[in-house]
Parts: C-alpha cells; sequence; structure tokens
C-alpha cells in the first residue's frame, strides 16, 4: 500500500490480487505470500524438448500488444490432469501449486487483434483442438524468467519462457466438435461456446480455445487475455442457461446446499420463486485475501432482469458461481432464487484461482440438501446445516434478495387483504 495512506483492507477483499485497486504496481498481498511461503520452483533452464499439454496463456498488460503462447512442462504430466481444475478436488493446496509450477508459461509478443500473423499461434492452435498432450520443440529467444503466477483469478503456473520458434512433433487427436467449430468461421463466438457446452466439452477447455481466439467470425477472432476469458465462458454460458431457466416452472420448495472446500464453506438456498441471483462473500480475518483485524464482506446480486454491470465486488466468482447453480437448474428444469453464502477462512491459504469457487458450487449442488418452507427457517438451517459462522443476522442484513423477498411476501399479502 502507498506509504502516503493508510492501507484500505477492505479494497483488497474486492481487489482479490489481480486489479491493483491499491495504486500499486504489484499487489502487496503477494508479495508478502512469497516472501513467508517456500515452493520448489523447477530449475530446469532448457526446453529445447519439451512436452505441450493443450495449455495456453494470453497475458493482458500492453493490450492489444501482449504476451501470449503455449504453455509447457518437461514433466510428463497428463493434460487431463495438469489443466484440468475438475481433477484437483482430491488433491490438497500444496500439491495444486506445486504441480502448476511445472507448467512454463512460454511468451512471444503477439499482435492480440491478428494472431494468425504470427506461426507460434497457427501452431498453438494445433495442439489446442484435442487434449493430448503432444512433444513439441521450442527455440529459447531469452533466458527462462523465474516468475511465478498466483491470484484469484487463473490457476497457478510457472516461470516465463520467451521464444521465437515453436515445432510441433507430434500430432494432435482433434475433439470433433471442438474442430467443427474451429473451422465453422460464420459461427458467432457465443454461438460456439453454448454449442460445445452442450456437447459437454469441459469448461477449462472452453476458456482456453477461447482466449486463444479460435472461436467466433473469422474477422472477429482474435486473442482474449487468460484472466477476461476465463470470466467469459462463465458469463456466456450461464446467461445462456438463464434464457432458458426463465420459462421453466418455479421450484416448489425452499432446498439448502452446502459444501466445504479448501477453506471455502458453501451455503447454498434455492427459494420458490422466478429467477434471481446473489453471492456475499465473507473473508475472514487472517485468510490471505484479507490481512486486517477485520472480518471484510462483500456482496453482488441481480433480480429477474439480469444485471447491467460487471460485478464489481464478488468478480469473477460471481460469475463462476452463478454457472454452477444454472447448470444445477437446467438439470432440473426448475427456475428459482438464489442466494449464496460463502465464508473463507484461515485454511484457504493459496490464490488458486476463480475455479475454487464454480467447483466448490458444483460440489455442493452435487450432495443431498435439506428443505424449508419458509426463508426463515431456510435460513436457519442453512447456518445449522451447513455450520456457518457468521450470525443470522449479519446475512440477513448483507442480503438484497433476502430484502427483497420479505418486502415482496408483505406486498402480497397486503394486495390479498
Amino acid at each position: 500500500m502507498s506509504a502516503q495512506s493508510a492501507p484500505n483492507f477492505d479494497l483488497c477483499v474486492v481487489c482479490k490480487t489481480s486489479r491493483l485497486l491499491c495504486g500499486e504496481k504489484t499487489c502487496p498481498l503477494l508479495k508478502k505470500w512469497f516472501s513467508n511461503t517456500h515452493m520448489v520452483e523447477p530449475k530446469i533452464t532448457k526446453l529445447d524438448d519439451s512436452f505441450a499439454p493443450p495449455a495456453f496463456f494470453v497475458g493482458y498488460v500492453g493490450y492489444p500488444r501482449i504476451n501470449a503462447g503455449p504453455m509447457i512442462t518437461a514433466d510428463r504430466i497428463s493434460s487431463e490432469l495438469i489443466d484440468n481444475a475438475e481433477a484437483w478436488v482430491d488433491k490438497t493446496q500444496e500439491e495444486i501449486v506445486q504441480m502448476r509450477l511445472s507448467l512454463f508459461r512460454t511468451h512471444s509478443r503477439i499482435d492480440a487483434k491478428k494472431p494468425l500473423e504470427s506461426d507460434i499461434i497457427q501452431r498453438s492452435h494445433e495442439v489446442l483442438l484435442g487434449v493430448k498432450s503432444v512433444d513439441v520443440e521450442i527455440e529459447l529467444e531469452k533466458p527462462i524468467i523465474p516468475r511465478i503466477l498466483l491470484n484469484e483469478r487463473t490457476a497457478p503456473s510457472g516461470p516465463i519462457a520467451p521464444i521465437k520458434k515453436l515445432t510441433v512433433t507430434e500430432n494432435q487427436t482433434p475433439l470433433k466438435p471442438l474442430e467443427k467449430a474451429f473451422y465453422d468461421t460464420d459461427l458467432k463466438a457465443g454461438e460456439a461456446v453454448g454449442i460445445l457446452g452442450k456437447e459437454k466439452i469441459h469448461t477449462n477447455i472452453l476458456t482456453r480455445v477461447f482466449s486463444a481466439g479460435m472461436l467466433g467470425v473469422e474477422k472477429n477472432r482474435k486473442l482474449v487475455p487468460t484472466r477476461w476469458s476465463i470470466t467469459a465462458i462463465d458469463q456466456i454460458l450461464s446467461k445462456q442457461n438463464i434464457t432458458k431457466i426463465k420459462n421453466f416452472q418455479e421450484l416448489g420448495e425452499y432446498r439448502i446446499f452446502k459444501s466445504y472446500f479448501f477453506g471455502n464453506r458453501f451455503a447454498i438456498i434455492f427459494t420458490p420463486d422466478v429467477w434471481s441471483f446473489e453471492l456475499i462473500e465473507a473473508w475472514f480475518s487472517g485468510s490471505y485475501m484479507n490481512p486486517s483485524i477485520k472480518d471484510v464482506g462483500v456482496q453482488d446480486h441481480e433480480l429477474y432482469k439480469g444485471r447491467t454491470s460487471y460485478a464489481q465486488n464478488t468478480a469473477g466468482g460471481y460469475y463462476a458461481s452463478r454457472l454452477g447453480v444454472t447448470e444445477y437448474l437446467m438439470k432440473i428444469q426448475r427456475q428459482a432464487q438464489i442466494m449464496i453464502f460463502r465464508e473463507i477462512d484461515q485454511s484457504y491459504r493459496f490464490p488458486l484461482g476463480v475455479w475454487v469457487v464454480r467447483q466448490g458450487v458444483r460440489l455442493a449442488l452435487a450432495n443431498k440438501y435439506e428443505t424449508a418452507d419458509t426463508i426463515e427457517k431456510a435460513i436457519q438451517k442453512a447456518k445449522t446445516f451447513s455450520q456457518l459462522k457468521y450470525p443470522l443476522n449479519y446475512w440477513k442484513n448483507k442480503s438484497e434478495l433476502y430484502k427483497f423477498h420479505k418486502n415482496q411476501t408483505k406486498l402480497d399479502k397486503f394486495l390479498k387483504m
């Protein structure tokens, strides 16, 4: 934080290490985290005979002239493990970070709006059409930069390898739906994402091909910074789901779900009503995002008509959690009002990426649920069933949807008098 002003740690919870709302050039929280945490970094200095999972990274600094390239590793770790967040559920936080640190970000200076002018991007597209890890050879432009990436938006990744040439020495096996969307240069990007989502293509695959400029009308294809593409995919898929959900019958009961995932406690309440959605986060004092001596809470929501602006307070977690609940509503063919209470305690030690929220919600909705017959009983049960640490009044006072629901109930009773 700036030495001229007192630290505002509330900003840290909103910023989530990635937006630099404090005005500093680098995140002070990450600086402190790196100084206090020992991780074994890869010691490789030569990557001329390497192994490329179908992964890709696009930076955002200097957009549209940015650094981008495939992510490679000399460790023959399956791509289905090293770049698939859904496969990390049974791993520890330390194991995930250590595994991902072996994944190098190759960098080549690219014009994001003219990606195919780069031979490296063209070769990367060959690799990204499938999920199999393939052998590649690279020619370094500069020595490897021992700088690892950790933030609350993207999954961790290892050092930077500036390259000037990429050669794919093994054929990739394309995924048929992905190959079809890639070669359909008249299909809009949003439509392509929706089609691939229906084909059960994993979210992480959609993110990397969207980021690599492989979808959409030919003249509009461009590279999208990885941090933006993650939220874009969550936003596109959940918005398409919501359009369909609004045609479903309302859920006939209150349902309460729970999960606890890497220090993240989720309580999710489904209320019999038309579509609306809310995420409330409570970051405990001492959790890595909140170095203050007080707990900090933030909230974002949308009513039936949806949002007209970005969810600034909860950021990417908002759209990641919204995707999870819309997937569930699509499955049961119902619409409902959704409230998510998320507590983040001190055992969440690493900034692992927004996938933690998406996966935490999905895990909750895959578990058995409790039911209730009023909103008051539902919130009470959410606290006991999910073992929330905060008192009931905290969630009631913080929740705009709870207030809206109560006021709506009073109005309905008035109209019936």
